[in-house]
């Protein structure tokens, strides 16, 4: 019940009166609060005192005094519980009376005592609840008071008072007195500007920051970027602007009731949490410069789907000293997609998807262990490309990619570093698994393919190499295609990687370097095999076989010299050689009577590259110089030669034939070719091949 009425005291008496009052400063409604807390102590404490006193002064016949400490008591008790009366007019009301009560038992008393400290009281109540300028017309209506009464007493108009015993002690006193209340009014005055200036820039500030806030509400809720303010003390989003709804197709309401963590895909979630923990260290470290942070994440959206977005953030402190992380946010699907798309044409090959020798690299720096590395090269890719022109030769290889990944699509990753070369990774080293894998492989590229206007039967040859201990990829892929030089010498092989391979792949550089000088130092010779031809029953031609006599390595297989020949282009003038040595051999043969001695000479791929002219104008001018029946001397063209165009094989050959030179088509049946394409050859020989052949005793169908 007591506090029932106690607040009811308070909220009639002063709350209700300030609360409604929206002019009221946070001074002014301090001042009323001190000046109700200071009436209810009067009221309620001092009250009884006073009304004590005022009966011990009427019990001494001062019935002057007995009536002002009840006259001040009512009065003061009146101006507290009057509701008509305004809150600054009760303020002035106790004020006086307390000064007046105070100046009463200074007259009556002398200026030593309880008189001075009640004007004083009144003086610290004054600069407590009043004005700026209430103070200084208390104070200077104060000095007239004194001012009078000092007059008075020097008049000897004041003899009949008590006061005028004390003549000699007034003056000291009351200057005392004014110079004590002087100084708490200047104090005040002191005190209260520099409130007031407080106040008013508060007030600015409050004003500024509404001011502010609002056109930040606005352009946060008109922006296409989403706007929200995290409260890391409280854990929980304080503002997210409505923008939410086209990024993530939730409501703002609906975001706000999210947790931060929920707020991202789960595997950004412990990224993110991270990412806190050390950019809000930063932050407390040095406030005074906070940083702005960018990062980009992935959110979930309501329809289930996800969306990557760009946050830049910065942390703050706010009015209540909380810790907050204010950003935006923004789509950024667009630009991630084109970025996929560039990292995507940056580690694959745009014709056949595969990935590309750069990503290889970047797969070299795994450093992983247990790999086999299995490298490819497809057989004579290089004519066929150029013959069938680019654009077929693109589709072949799309084809021969499509059947590449469908054979080790379990088995590894696949990399195309060259035109017609792929590197496949297995994250196996088991033998005997990866030669399994690499069978598949071979098997799955030697199929028969057709063009516009040719069948062609495509092999591959491929090194394997089984990683070792310790030994990384790009060890892996170096051995395995050393392994691949040396199956390519016999193509359509399949080699597993020996050390004594690098020797081999060291000696074609020594050889591509002294072969340029070989034929120049005569160290070139040819040899001839003899052919028995059964039907005569006696050795009538005779196949001139390249031999090279190295000075410090000995004879070198034409395996191993041939390939490299063509390579430096070598072959042309070596062949241009042959074809003068060999006319030569024919016509000392014819001198010791073998005049139906024939002599057949292989010829290249590459003397075929727009050089029939010049074929003809060498094997013209050999039998010439030797003077030697055209017939003697038979060309011999390898199946893979009709690759080529052929129009310009058919003009060769048949400017040849004209001339009385013996053609033949030797290897056939090795898949370059079908009978259709060597109908218009002016042939005098086929010489198949011993792969067509093989099983044709034993295969119907073979047959």
């Amino acid at each position: 019940m007591k506090k029932d009425l106690i607040r009811d005291f308070f909220n009639n008496n002063i709350h209700k009166v300030d609360e409604q009052d929206e002019s009221l400063s946070n001074l002014q409604l301090l001042k009323n609060r001190i000046y109700l807390l200071v009436s209810f102590l009067i009221v309620v404490f001092s009250g009884p005192l006073l009304v004590y006193g005022a009966y011990l002064f009427y019990q001494k016949n001062d019935y002057l005094q007995a009536t002002l400490e009840i006259m001040v008591y009512i009065i003061v008790l009146i101006s507290m519980t009057s509701p008509k009366i305004g809150v600054d007019i009760k303020k002035i009301i106790m004020i006086s009376s307390i000064y007046f009560f105070g100046l009463v038992l200074l007259i009556s008393a002398g200026p030593q005592g309880a008189g001075q400290i009640t004007i004083i009281l009144s003086f610290v109540l004054s600069s407590s609840v009043l004005g700026k300028k209430q103070n200084i017309l208390f104070f200077l209506f104060n000095l007239i008071v004194f001012l009078g009464l000092t007059i008075f007493l020097y008049l000897g108009l004041l003899n009949f008072l008590a006061i005028s015993q004390y003549e000699k002690y007034w003056l000291i006193n009351v200057l005392t007195l004014q110079l004590v209340l002087m100084g708490m009014v200047f104090l005040h005055q002191m005190i209260y500007d520099g409130q007031e200036k407080q106040t008013e820039a508060v007030l600015k500030s409050k004003t500024d920051l509404a001011v502010s806030e609002e056109k930040y509400r606005i352009l946060a809720d008109t922006t296409a970027d989403v706007i929200w303010v995290y409260n890391v003390d409280l854990k929980k989003f304080v503002y997210i602007s409505p923008a939410i709804k086209s990024l993530r197709g939730l409501t703002a309401e609906e975001a706000l009731e999210e947790s931060i963590e929920e707020a991202v895909i789960p595997e950004f979630r412990a990224e993110m949490i991270a990412e806190i923990a050390k950019t809000l260290n930063e932050f407390l470290l040095n406030p005074s410069q906070a940083e702005y942070y960018i990062n980009e994440m992935k959110q979930p959206c309501k329809d289930g789907s996800s969306v990557w977005v760009e946050t830049a953030s910065r942390y703050r402190f706010n009015a209540k000293g909380q810790v907050e992380i204010i950003s935006s946010s923004r789509n950024i699907m667009e630009r991630k997609q084109k970025e996929a798309q560039i990292e995507y044409m940056n580690d694959h090959d745009p014709l056949t998807g595969l990935y590309n020798r750069k990503a290889l690299m970047k797969r070299m720096l795994k450093n992983d262990k247990e790999l086999a590395g299995i490298s490819i090269n497809i057989d004579n890719f290089r004519v066929i490309n150029e013959e069938l022109g680019h654009k077929e030769g693109g589709r072949i290889l799309q084809e021969l990619s499509e059947n590449i990944m469908a054979a080790a699509a379990n088995s590894g990753e696949i990399y195309r570093i060259g035109g017609d070369e792929f590197v496949v990774v297995i994250e196996n080293n088991d033998q005997s698994q990866v030669l399994e894998a690499a069978k598949k492989i071979s098997r799955s590229i030697s199929r028969q393919f057709k063009s516009d206007t040719k069948t062609l039967y495509i092999t591959a040859s491929l090194g394997i190499a089984i990683g070792q201990g310790d030994e990384d990829l790009s060890e892996i892929v170096k051995k395995s295609d050393t392994a691949l030089y040396v199956a390519k010498k016999e193509k359509n092989q399949i080699l597993l990687y020996q050390p004594t391979m690098e020797k081999r792949k060291s000696l074609e550089a020594i050889l591509e370097k002294d072969l340029w000088s070989a034929l120049e130092n005569k160290e070139l010779e040819l040899v001839y095999q003899p052919i028995y031809d059964i039907k005569q029953e006696k050795f009538n031609q005779a196949e001139a076989l390249l031999r090279w006599h190295h000075p410090e390595l000995g004879e070198i297989s034409p395996i191993d010299f041939i390939p490299i020949a063509e390579k430096t282009r070598l072959i042309i003038p070596i062949t241009d050689w042959v074809i003068r040595e060999a006319c030569k051999q024919s016509r000392k043969w014819a001198d010791e009577g073998l005049e139906d001695m024939i002599i057949s000479l292989n010829l290249s791929l590459l003397l075929f590259e727009n050089r029939g002219l010049e074929l003809l104008e060498a094997v013209q001018k050999g039998i010439d110089e030797a003077k030697i029946q055209a017939s003697s001397i038979k060309l011999e063209i390898t199946e893979s030669c009709l690759i080529r165009d052929t129009n310009e094989l058919i003009k060769t050959f048949s400017d040849l034939k004209k001339n009385g030179v013996k053609l033949a088509l030797d290897d056939f049946g090795t898949g370059y070719s079908s009978f259709g394409s060597i109908k218009d050859l002016p042939l005098d020989v086929i010489k198949l091949d011993r792969s067509l052949i093989t099983k044709i005793d034993l295969d119907a169908r073979e047959q």
